[in-house]
């Protein structure tokens, strides 16, 4: 007996059709590859204690706990200074610090939004309440409940010891809110996630989205020429879709496809990514994120994927031409893994250039991946591929 198709849900980022297949799948009693390694996965976060800003041993500069705290990665003690302020860079080296969640909040991000997907994902799949009801605990932990709620601002991601002065770049950490945007969707309209829920969630998201576009922080990564920008746009096109602010949706996607384009040349180089130490990472991020802003687009009524000229799919061919063989011609620090860095944004790519091989390409590069991460990927997840690996999970990239 064929079961019968369910609609899709209203998500902005995860593959709304493929959701709905998934879930037609499961309740009509088929088998649907990764399921049990996903929930493997969402019984773990369903019996773990949500995450929360507030839980560290020490507040923000402000001195208020419920401000998001972060130390730039890539910035270490200074060994010839007692205290070691203020803190020295070193481009492409990750400082384990930055992974301490008694004092910053990065990985708690990380576990918090990979919680919340997880669950939210089984929730949908399977019909099953009690992945959803905790999914949504998580959320309301870390975005609205009063003792434990986060802050709407990135005022002190990616601080430097010793430095004081306003900066832009931390604003990047916060593009991995996107999932928990899509986690919420996910669960709108099931006995989980009230109506109220739903509206302080979208307020929440809409100070958000008005922080990064007024703040001194914001207006700074705003004007960044490299991956840095491009995140800045694409993260609030996504915040203001869901808070219900158009305008500055339309904006930045706008942006993305006149301004941010100009970042890539007819070949598809990069210069501002290519002269990191870790080049094709830096390219593949930087791409990622103009496919994550290219997705939102259409409900912005902007077409970025088509309309923005020929330099995405340039550079993602250039990416792609190494992965299949050929020479990265620029110097790079890293071993490359090219299904981590390409996975998420050959999966967007595929669909919006249908006759690029671009879905050939991630089947080859799938081979040894989970099953569990093969389905996220077939769900539209981004999170769990590409960005910089900031121990124990990946979540910033910096500049």
């Amino acid at each position: 007996m064929t079961a019968t198709p369910v609609a899709r849900p209203l998500v902005l980022l995860l593959d709304a059709a493929a959701l709905a297949d998934a879930r037609t799948t499961v309740l009509g009693g088929g088998a649907l590859d990764g399921l049990p390694e996903l929930r493997r996965e969402a019984d773990a976060a369903a019996s773990a204690v949500p995450a929360t800003v507030t839980d560290k041993t020490a507040p923000a500069p402000s001195g208020d706990p419920h401000d998001y705290v972060s130390l730039s990665i890539y910035w270490w003690p200074d060994p010839l200074k007692p205290d070691g302020v203020p803190y020295l860079n070193r481009d492409g080296q990750i400082n384990p610090e930055s992974s301490d969640r008694t004092r910053y909040d990065a990985s708690k991000l990380n576990r918090m939004v990979s919680s919340v997907e997880t669950l939210a994902l089984a929730g949908y799949v399977t019909g099953e309440r009690v992945y959803a009801d905790a999914a949504a605990k998580w959320l309301r932990t870390w975005f609205l409940d009063e003792k434990t709620r986060m802050t709407p601002s990135m005022r002190y991601a990616q601080i430097i010891p010793g430095r004081a002065e306003p900066r832009g770049t931390g604003i990047i950490d916060s593009r991995q809110l996107l999932r928990a945007v899509d986690a919420a969707l996910l669960l709108q309209g099931t006995p989980s996630w009230s109506a109220a829920d739903d509206t302080a969630l979208r307020v929440w998201f809409g100070d958000l989205a008005g922080w990064l576009t007024t703040s001194v922080n914001g207006q700074m990564e705003a004007g960044a020429t490299n991956n840095h920008g491009t995140w800045y746009d694409a993260q609030l096109a996504g915040f203001a879709i869901y808070g219900r602010q158009d305008r500055i949706a339309t904006d930045a996607l706008t942006r993305v496809a006149t301004q941010r384009v100009t970042q890539i040349a007819a070949d598809g180089t990069q210069a501002r990514e290519v002269a990191r130490t870790r080049s094709y990472h830096y390219s593949a991020f930087n791409m990622l994120a103009f496919a994550i802003a290219a997705d939102l687009a259409p409900a912005a009524g902007v077409d970025v994927w088509h309309r923005s000229g020929p330099g995405i799919r340039a550079a993602v061919d250039l990416l792609v031409s190494t992965a299949n063989g050929a020479p990265w011609p620029y110097p790079d620090i890293d071993k490359i893994d090219f299904y981590t860095e390409l996975a998420a944004l050959l999966a967007r790519a595929s669909r919006a250039y249908p006759d690029a091989g671009y879905d050939r390409v991630l089947a080859g590069l799938s081979t040894k991946a989970s099953a569990s991460s093969t389905l996220r990927l077939r769900l539209g997840a981004f999170g769990s591929f590409g960005g910089t690996a900031a121990a124990p999970a990946p979540l910033v990239s910096v500049s």
